[in-house]
């Protein structure tokens, strides 16, 4: 073949391909079949650290001077020639029509990349085309700003609680924070938390209440959205596969009588060794087959206690029998305790350590108002009660004692005048305040044999005789039928004795 003939034939090739041949440079890139362009390129996040996903958003146009439509058949991003992401089929572009077609893809390693954005397809009429766009990303440093780490604060168990942690090492905020717990085979109650912001070098720990389907290793994932101090979208995660233990449900009940401020209770404390939390928690305490307390108590984690108390009012004395009832793993259990429960001994003033003293026609009552009881008395006064046979006089015919502490005792002095001598008590009356309520009594006091101590609420009469036991010349009482056979009996012996003696005597 000629030179001529040689230069013919590769004009000729030359035409015929010239629909194919992609047109280069800055700017618009266009096919000649159907005057397909990439207009324009979008990179988000501008600078995207190593390892983050980064989107590159190319936007293609069909001219509307195209004389056809145009299918896009294939998008890819090549680097050095490799493709890095691929896209099949977009879709078809008619005469002036557009597409915004996401890629994404991420960088290990941080500087700056030149990407080329390859964009293949045919028109109507048959014809092929190629059209490619450069792109450039400046990936910077991967920085550890945002780190997620997951734990368990007991030995998990199929009901267990999980801790994630989010830190905050970068100096600004971040913000929007959405933390989400899952895994293949567990349940996570309320799995999705929000939080408005973190602070730089803040930290936030976060618990969730998770039920495994089985015992095993089991994988748990945390995933955190986020905006950094750019206002761009991160995404991180962190993942962790604990061994989980089968459930064990193991309570203990403890109860206890507590006496403090004047009062008394029962502590009733339920403690969880088991490895599932405690659940519906109640306990009623028991006198004989009446429920006389119940109490609700919070749910129990595992590895700790909870404590209720049931107050004075609502328990008997003697034995009390405590019963808490619990959910653990699904199944309902009961636990018992017993103790043998004594109220509070109120302020009681108990009138003790009484001498009778001869006060000219009276007499004077000293001795002590006793507190015998648990709680503290106040106001306490002890005066004579008047009767047809004692009269209070002057100058004590009340005493105010006042405040008696538990245990402790105050003096007090009476004076009264006793009527005939027929009396051997006298009517006290106690008055005093215990446990907010005013308390009142009437004790008899007795007076006989010098001393005197509490005869009970009511008296009773006894033979006459003067106050304090004198007695007649000071050794009894007053009886005239002994004083007669007495005298009788001397003259009788005094009369005898004489008649003897005179008959002893001789006769002159």
């Amino acid at each position: 073949m000629s030179d001529r003939a040689r230069f013919v034939a590769v004009a000729l090739v030359a035409a015929l391909t010239v629909g194919a041949v992609t047109l280069g440079g800055s700017g618009v890139t266009a096919a000649q079949s159907s005057h397909i362009a990439v207009q324009s390129t979008t990179v988000d996040p501008t600078k995207p650290r190593a390892g983050e996903d980064v989107t590159i958003t190319a936007t293609i146009t069909n001219f509307e001077t195209s004389p056809v439509a145009a299918e896009i058949t294939a998008v890819t991003l090549r680097r050095s020639g490799r493709i890095v992401e691929a896209v099949d089929d977009p879709g078809t572009l008619g005469p002036g029509g557009s597409m915004e077609l996401p890629i994404t893809t991420s960088f290990e390693e941080p500087g700056r990349k030149r990407l080329t954005l390859w964009v293949y397809g045919k028109g109507d009429n048959g014809g092929v085309f190629n059209v490619k766009y450069p792109v450039t990303v400046s990936v910077t440093e991967r920085r550890p700003d945002v780190q997620l780490s997951l734990s368990a604060p007991s030995e998990p168990s199929t009901e267990t609680p999980v801790n994630v942690t989010v830190a905050n090492g970068a100096e600004t905020n971040i913000s929007n924070l959405q933390l989400t717990l899952a895994g293949p085979n567990a349940t996570v109650e309320d799995a999705r938390r929000v939080n408005a912001a973190l602070a730089g070098g803040g930290e936030r720990v976060l618990t969730y209440d998770v039920t495994f389907d089985a015992a095993g290793r089991q994988p748990l994932t945390a995933t955190l959205d986020y905006r950094d101090s750019d206002g761009d979208s991160q995404t991180i995660s962190a993942s962790r596969t604990f061994a989980v233990d089968a459930p064990d449900a193991d309570a203990e009940l403890d109860a206890e009588v507590v006496r403090e401020n004047d009062t008394a209770r029962i502590d009733a404390s339920v403690t969880n060794f088991g490895n599932v939390p405690l659940e519906h928690v109640r306990i009623r305490a028991e006198s004989g087959d009446e429920t006389v307390a119940r109490k609700l108590v919070p749910d129990v984690p595992t590895e700790e206690t909870r404590t209720v108390s049931i107050s004075e009012p609502s328990l008997p004395a003697g034995p009390v029998r405590l019963v808490a009832s619990y959910e653990a793993d699904g199944d309902r259990y009961e636990r018992t305790a017993t103790v043998d429960f004594a109220p509070t001994t109120h302020g009681n003033i108990t009138l003790t350590g009484i001498e009778v003293v001869p006060s000219g026609s009276a007499i004077r009552l000293v001795g002590s108002a006793s507190n015998t009881g648990e709680t503290d008395v106040t106001g306490a006064v002890v005066a004579v009660v008047g009767t047809d046979r004692v009269t209070p006089v002057a100058p004590a015919k009340n005493y105010f004692v006042g405040n008696v502490p538990a245990g402790e005792f105050t003096s007090f002095e009476l004076t009264a005048r006793l009527a005939g001598n027929r009396t051997d008590t006298v009517p006290v009356r106690i008055t005093y305040i215990a446990d907010g309520e005013q308390r009142q009594r009437v004790v008899e006091v007795s007076i006989t044999g010098g001393s005197a101590g509490p005869a009970g609420s009511t008296g009773s009469d006894g033979p006459d005789g003067p106050p304090g036991g004198g007695g007649f010349l000071g050794v009894g009482r007053i009886d005239v039928v002994g004083i007669v056979l007495r005298l009788a009996l001397v003259v009788a012996v005094g009369g005898g004795v004489i008649y003897w003696w005179q008959r002893r005597r001789p006769e002159r």
